[in-house]
């Protein structure tokens, strides 16, 4: 197969712009998620029907320096591809693609509903029968109307005995032998536990009007002032299991104690968040259960001078693999970068993460303003006639404040023991950094090479200069507190992973 996949990549030498390593194509392939492409074309075959973000989900975990994954739909420019999407990033300074073959229209959002719903649909089977332990058996309890009439689904309306067919008959379907294995494995798990002593009463899909999340909303400035409710920040949950209408509660603190209260006792409100496994349920934020997480040593991991993102490096004990990677995530010159927390290694994000949380950790806002003082559009082309000459590049007026800020706080960064290269990077590029003539020529040459248009370079000019800065007032915090630093930075991982002070007790099936 990956002698084929060579021989692929040697038929479409006119697009090595794109294509250039096969490394890339063969570190996707070795997952198992994506098989190996045809010879017509550069591609790789979705074998797993994943979704779109399902997919870039794999190239981030696959690839962590790669930042934005960019879509591009069939036949569109630059599309390689009549009839799939083709994915395009920047890996090794170098722009780069895949295209994803023989994907599922219609996937995404609509299918994780029904991995969820059906789940729920499988969990009250087994709460009904204890004794089921085969694909057969259960497939005959699924439209048992005790069993579905007490599942509730997105819209938060009770299943009906048409509603759990379709349910049935989605679970059962040739492609889908994963999550009858996976839901099978995972519900038995669940009921084997303390939870299985008591039977909820109903089986329901998170959804944002739901009793306990609105609850929940009112009351989250009661611990985290100042702060955009993030409900996966406080529960991940995807479904909830009620065994009673949520009581009335006035503080966040309150209302957390009740969901472990629940946990532990198997009854009140449980949420469960829902992962592809085989059968393992763990209970999370419990007290006293919680890893004693601790930093001891910290670093911003800077690629090419044009990357679309810095990793961050943790190290200490539970931290192993952790690493919260800051970058943008709409390809927009004028947004913010946010953090994304991940253990290399795995498959899934667990989730953004977004300065102003990292200001209220602080104590005071200043990080969030000051990065934010150097993005926008900051940069733009001055065209020429001749393609084989770069157009020039030159500041825009909020561009020439960004650059003389990045010119006075550079050296900051540069010098501090925080701030690592990577392997892709060229150290002798961020010497530009301080000369602007320098500085834009080069801008100029990275986008002729890369074939780049003037909206991709204004978004990489605007994230590597928020990244900077980032990384400029966290040296000066460490400069002053190394305790203040780790704190920081261990705070917005575990904001990330949804396991901060405030998160709410729940589990986790994975």
């Amino acid at each position: 197969m990956i002698t084929n996949w060579h021989r692929a990549l040697q038929e479409v030498h006119q697009n090595e712009h794109l294509f250039e390593s096969t490394a890339i194509h063969n570190k996707l392939v070795a997952t198992g998620q994506v098989g190996a492409g045809t010879k017509s074309e550069p591609r790789v075959k979705n074998i797993k029907k994943l979704s779109d973000k399902q997919f870039i989900d794999l190239i981030k975990s696959t690839l962590p320096e790669v930042g934005e994954v960019r879509i591009i739909g069939p036949n569109k420019p630059g599309s390689k591809s009549g009839s799939y999407n083709t994915f395009v990033f920047t890996y090794d300074g170098k722009e780069r693609g895949a295209v994803l073959a023989t994907g599922v229209k219609g996937r995404g959002a609509k299918s994780t509903i029904s991995q969820e719903v059906s789940w729920l649909l499988v969990l009250s089977a087994l709460y009904n029968d204890k004794t089921i332990k085969d694909p057969v058996a259960l497939e005959e309890a699924m439209l048992l109307p005790i069993v579905y009439s007490r599942v509730f689904d997105q819209s938060g309306n009770k299943l009906d005995e048409k509603k759990a067919k379709k349910l049935k008959d989605w679970l059962f379907a040739e492609n889908n032998t994963k999550w009858v294995e996976s839901h099978l494995g995972q519900t038995r798990d669940f009921i084997s536990k303390d939870f299985g002593k008591n039977t909820p009463s109903k089986f329901v899909k998170d959804r944002p009007n739901m009793p306990i999340v609105q609850l929940a909303k009112s009351i989250f400035s009661t611990s985290v002032p100042d702060q955009d409710f993030d409900k996966d920040k406080w529960n991940p949950a995807d479904v909830w299991l009620e065994y009673e209408d949520t009581p009335s509660f006035s503080t966040l603190t309150q209302l957390n104690n009740y969901l472990e209260a629940s946990i532990k006792g198997s009854k009140g409100c449980i949420g469960v968040s829902l992962k592809l496994g085989k059968g393992v349920v763990n209970k999370i934020n419990m007290k006293g259960k919680r890893p004693e997480y601790e930093v001891t040593d910290f670093d911003l991991k800077f690629g090419d001078l044009f990357a679309q993102n810095v990793p961050t490096e943790y190290e200490g004990p539970h931290l192993e693999g952790y690493t919260v990677t800051y970058r943008v995530f709409d390809a927009s010159a004028k947004s913010t970068i946010r953090g994304e927390a991940q253990k290399k290694k795995s498959l899934a994000a667990h989730g953004k993460v977004y300065l102003k949380y990292m200001d209220f950790l602080l104590g005071r806002g200043r990080i969030e303003r000051s990065v934010e003082g150097v993005k926008g559009i900051l940069v733009k082309q001055i065209p020429n006639n001749d393609k084989k000459i770069p157009n020039r590049y030159e500041f825009t007026k909020q561009g020439e404040r960004a650059f003389k800020k990045i010119k006075r706080s550079w050296p900051i960064l540069r010098n501090s023991d925080m701030m690592e290269y990577a392997s892709t990077a060229v150290p002798a590029n961020y010497d530009k950094l301080t000369d602007k003539e320098k500085f834009l020529d080069y801008l100029a040459e990275y986008a002729h090479k890369n074939k780049l248009e003037e909206i991709q370079m204004q978004t990489r000019v605007s994230v590597r200069f928020q990244t900077i800065m980032l990384g400029v007032l966290l040296a000066a915090v460490k400069k002053k507190s190394v305790d203040t630093l780790h704190k920081i930075v261990l705070g917005m991982l575990l904001y990330g992973k949804s396991e901060s002070e405030w998160s709410a007790p729940h589990t986790k099936a994975q």
